[in-house]
């Protein structure tokens, strides 16, 4: 099959079903350091639910995590093959002794330090829904420059993401698509584990894929403790539209129609693997907030203003920073 133009440029953000809104408050800022750049609400659908992003000072791409806290509307699922089981983040070298030691103080689980494809990581699960994590050691150079956190010296504070891991039954299928279609390289294996790149890798470039033939597939819609979705940056807009057009070339034709989410515009594929890959085109986290102040209102679509309240007193869901 045809290579398509290298259009993919990295890990633009990712996309989780969780437990609760302070849940992922205390573990994305007050455990992991990271800023809350936006709160705002889930686009799709009639039920209230926040959509929160967490990232570094300005949210930048390859920083994004962002969660959609449901357990307050009831959506239940299952995590298993066909997701993205692991989001690890950039450490600097010889941090992971202080991370571990933070971590057991914040009453996460944490694991030893272990090793995969050469380099040191620790792995542990949000406390509250149990969601994959990874933190990995890296020279910092390239890197994302991190949030001055109060609750994380900058010194050892994450820095941005280094891969996200995808655990699959098997893999010929999504490998073609990868390679073909989404512009990844192959960068060798280390027992399950399969590793990809976007041209030569770096922070936010890196893509592994975990095979499991004994996984059941984990469930596609909205359900607590899952990855929904993995978002990957494209330049603009026509470069989107470029890809969409080529991978249907190519017969990948279960895309989506141009959404537009309020700080990206986004296109959506459902991947032979079963993970809901996304191509985002960044508009930035600071046309309806100055930088001083990211994630201090809730944001809802301008059709919603309306209402806002009264979401927000349906959804009662608080948040304590």
């Amino acid at each position: 099959m045809m290579q398509l133009p290298e259009r993919v440029e990295g890990l633009h953000h990712i996309t989780v079903a969780t437990g609760s809104a302070q849940g992922d408050v205390d573990l994305l800022v007050k455990t992991l350091g990271q800023r809350l750049v936006k709160k705002t609400m889930f686009y799709d659908g009639a039920r209230p639910v926040y959509h929160l992003y967490f990232g570094n000072e300005l949210g930048e791409p390859g920083t994004l995590y962002t969660t959609f806290p449901v357990r307050q509307a009831g959506y239940t699922g299952k995590r298993g093959a066909g997701q993205i089981s692991a989001v690890s983040y950039n450490a600097p070298v010889g941090t992971l002794s202080w991370w571990q030691e933070h971590l057991i103080k914040r009453a996460v689980t944490v694991s030893e330090v272990r090793e995969r494809f050469g380099q040191k990581y620790l792995s542990f699960e949000h406390p509250d829904c149990g969601v994959g994590f990874e933190i990995i050691e890296q020279d910092t150079d390239g890197q994302f420059e991190p949030w001055d956190s109060p609750y994380v010296p900058k010194e050892v504070a994450l820095r941005g993401f280094h891969s996200w891991t995808a655990t699959l039954n098997r893999n010929e299928e999504m490998d073609s698509f990868m390679r073909n279609a989404w512009n990844l390289k192959p960068q060798g294996r280390d027992g399950n584990y399969q590793r990809y790149a976007f041209g030569n890798g770096g922070a936010a470039k890196v893509l592994d894929v975990y095979i499991d033939e004994d996984e059941r597939p984990g469930t596609w819609a909205l359900g607590e403790g899952q990855v929904h979705h993995a978002a990957f940056e494209v330049a603009d807009l026509d470069v989107q539209a470029a890809l969409k057009f080529d991978v249907e070339g190519l017969g990948y034709t279960d895309f989506s129609d141009r959404k537009h989410r309020g700080y990206f515009e986004s296109i959506y594929v459902r991947t032979p693997g079963g993970i809901l890959f996304e191509a985002a085109v960044t508009i930035g986290f600071t046309h309806d907030e100055p930088i001083e102040t990211l994630g201090s209102e809730v944001k809802v679509a301008p059709q919603l203003e309306g209402v806002k309240d009264e979401l927000l007193r349906t959804m009662n869901d608080p948040i304590v920073i």
